[in-house]
């Protein structure tokens, strides 16, 4: 550390003179600051800043920067630090990248760094914010390890719990097919109550995994025709459920900036919710088009439903929370969960409004692709 002191004393304690007033303002910030001149040369540096790095104040005083720098990345850093002096400006460093300061006693912590220039009576002076980052790195550390536990756990448990429902479902059909004329009315309707009540499991086991999978999914944006894709989904419940007569509505040259394998999903939660809870009006309608915002490219599913109240609107979107009893809308209460955590994902918000008997409008925001 000696060794990379400044050599002149005198001219240190010119700099410490000149620079008194800026160490006082450097004591006003939060982070750690260290102020240095032209020549790379420590002018200021704030408590924070001798807390963090463990330095005290007099061993870093007229001492060049690179002596916070690992010494693999030392003349590196001096050639970056010399390339910034002929083009100042303030920037940010780090965020993206595994930046290290060298602590006094040799240990390395992460950190992220802010560079401002500013002119002073004596020169030039960059002030470096310094902010250590190793508590956020353990903890994006610990999340990221409990992501892959969660992924593993949920992936296991969906097989695991979908074995038993196979075989129930398998045994219950064969009972059915082969012998239910050994049972009477009470014996077959308590079959049938087992097979509804196993494939209502199975369901709600995929819903809990893509509630899952819409929070894990690594973002990858693509140019969506989400108005084909609409049409698409909606001729599918039409194929599914050909007694009922929807008139649907979808806009023109609907597109967006999303991912393709999230915005599937999305779509198909809130379509098939306008479907289902329009399931007893006659005629029923469904639009689906893009209006204005604030928060961006805004699209909106509108129907002409049974609606709910609007106090209870928030509710909504919590997983497991219906509105409607089971026996008049059966569900699983995951849909629109997972709907509001693609969006979010995306960077939008989703939100509902409505009145009870006169339908319901789902409006979500999607960033463009030059905000995204």
């Amino acid at each position: 550390m000696d060794g990379t002191r400044a050599p002149q004393q005198g001219s240190l304690d010119v700099s410490v003179a000149a620079t008194a007033p800026l160490e006082a303002f450097l004591e006003l910030a939060p982070d750690a600051m260290v102020a240095v001149d032209d020549h790379g040369l420590i002018v200021a540096v704030n408590g924070e800043a001798l807390r963090v790095l463990g330095y005290e104040r007099e061993r870093l005083l007229g001492s060049p920067i690179e002596c916070l720098v690992p010494e693999p990345q030392r003349d590196a850093h001096a050639r970056h630090r010399a390339a910034f002096v002929q083009e100042t400006r303030a920037r940010a460093m780090g965020s993206q990248l595994e930046l290290l300061a060298q602590r006094s006693d040799g240990s390395q912590l992460p950190v992220e760094i802010s560079l401002r220039p500013f002119e002073a009576s004596s020169g030039r002076i960059v002030v470096a914010a310094i902010r250590d980052v190793s508590a956020r790195r353990a903890t994006q550390r610990a999340l990221e390890l409990a992501y892959q536990e969660l992924e593993s756990f949920s992936d296991a448990a969906a097989h695991d719990l979908r074995a038993p429902l196979r075989g129930i479902s398998g045994f219950a059909e064969i009972l059915a097919r082969e012998h239910a004329r050994a049972l009477d009315d009470d014996g077959r309707d308590c079959l049938a109550e087992i097979r509804d009540n196993a494939a209502r499991m199975t369901a709600l086991i995929d819903a809990l995994l893509s509630l899952s999978r819409a929070s894990r999914a690594e973002l990858r944006r693509d140019h969506v025709e989400i108005g084909a894709l609409a049409r698409q989904l909606l001729r599918r419940y039409a194929r599914e459920d050909p007694s009922r007569t929807v008139d649907v509505t979808v806009d023109a040259d609907l597109q967006a900036w999303v991912d393709p394998s999230l915005v599937r999903p999305l779509l198909d939660n809130l379509l098939r919710n306008a479907w289902k809870f329009t399931a007893h009006v006659c005629p029923a309608r469904i639009e689906f088009g893009e209006t204005t915002s604030a928060g961006g490219r805004c699209f909106f599913v509108r129907d002409n439903g049974v609606g709910f109240d609007p106090a209870r609107a928030a509710r909504l979107f919590t997983p497991f929370v219906r509105l409607h009893p089971e026996h008049e809308f059966a569900g699983t209460g995951i849909g629109l969960a997972t709907a509001r955590r693609i969006v979010r994902r995306h960077g939008g918000e989703l939100w509902a409004t409505s009145q009870p008997g006169e339908g319901a409008t789902f409006c979500f925001t999607l960033p463009d692709e030059g905000a995204a």
